[in-house]
């Protein structure tokens, strides 16, 4: 079992529940997180008093990979080429991009994963534990935005989540709220001195890169007022890329396809959703480089030339 590297709240969450579903099936499970957990999610185990589950390695043995929240290969690192040589299942609510699985359950209308993972439950007759319902609904108020994403479902395996972890509603919210740390708002305050603005019409692109926490500062972006949000970092011998894009752009743009674009231009491996992507690059190019040209890319998909705003 693997998620994303640097697993957030609902890929962590989504891991664990569908390791105990498999285990309750009688199956043995090891649940992988590249490069570790977010800070939010060790904040919100700390505070439920939730066990970390931490495992570095995959086991040799293994005759199946089962990713959890991962859309294409890029998201799982050095992992990759245990994950190619196996079958392959994969569990996601994004369209998946260069992974052929030999199993999907792929929803892109759920709000999470961890809702995935809930209505599996259900659809199998098993109730997860109470902690691990705990976490299933941290997962799906962390990625459904509060539940401002969620749909008719997402309200079912809320519900019936909260009678099984029977937690506090409002204390679980609360445990959710954690501090910037100092690193972090001294990325986002670098990335957005940084940050190059363009003007499409009344759509504001704007492009920046930092070394750390790039989706924060792309999160950063959009609430400052920016339509397309794009941060690009180097790591070693890889050029990574996130994408948030606001409501405005919405039926104008999708950031999965400008990603997988852009994948297929610098020999790259991305995709997401329509509001929110990811790129990797094994290479080394200049970050402006790559943002620069998904400028142009964003041009070509609007019909229009984009503007620098200079003051």
């Amino acid at each position: 079992m693997i998620t994303h590297r640097s697993a957030d709240l609902d890929a962590y969450a989504c891991g664990v529940a569908i390791k105990e579903l498999l285990e309750r099936l009688g199956l043995s499970v090891t649940l992988v997180t590249p490069e570790g957990v977010s800070q939010p999610v060790k904040s919100f185990l700390a505070r439920n008093s939730i066990k970390y589950l931490e495992n570095e390695s995959c086991d040799p043995e293994s005759a199946i990979a089962v990713l959890v929240d991962v859309s294409t290969l890029s998201q799982v690192n050095e992992l990759r080429d245990f994950v190619r040589g196996r079958r392959l299942v994969v569990i996601d609510h994004h369209e998946i991009h260069n992974i052929k699985p030999d199993l999907a359950v792929i929803d892109p209308s759920a709000t999470s994963c961890s809702e995935i993972a809930a209505l599996l439950f259900k659809e199998v007759g098993i109730e997860p534990s109470a902690e691990t319902a705990k976490l299933l609904i941290g997962g799906i108020l962390s990625d459904s935005g509060r539940l401002s994403r969620a749909r008719d479902l997402t309200f079912e395996a809320l519900a019936w989540l909260l009678r099984i972890s029977r937690v506090d509603y409002q204390e679980l919210v609360s445990s959710m709220i954690t501090e910037v740390t100092f690193s972090e708002r001294m990325a986002r305050v670098k990335g957005l001195l940084r940050m190059r603005v363009y003007r499409v019409d009344e759509l504001l692109v704007c492009l920046s890169n930092v070394n750390a926490y790039e989706s924060s500062l792309a999160d950063t972006m959009l609430r400052a007022g920016c339509d397309l949000a794009l941060v690009a970092s180097e790591h070693d011998e890889e050029v990574r890329m996130v994408g948030r894009s606001s409501k405005r752009l919405q039926g104008m743009l999708s950031l999965a396809d400008l990603f997988s674009e852009l994948a297929q231009y610098f020999n790259g491996e991305g995709g997401g959703h329509a509001t929110a992507a990811a790129l990797s690059v094994r290479a080394r190019i200049d970050v402006w480089t790559l943002l620069l040209k998904a400028l142009e890319r964003f041009e070509s998909m609007v019909g229009k030339k984009a503007v620098r705003v200079m003051d």
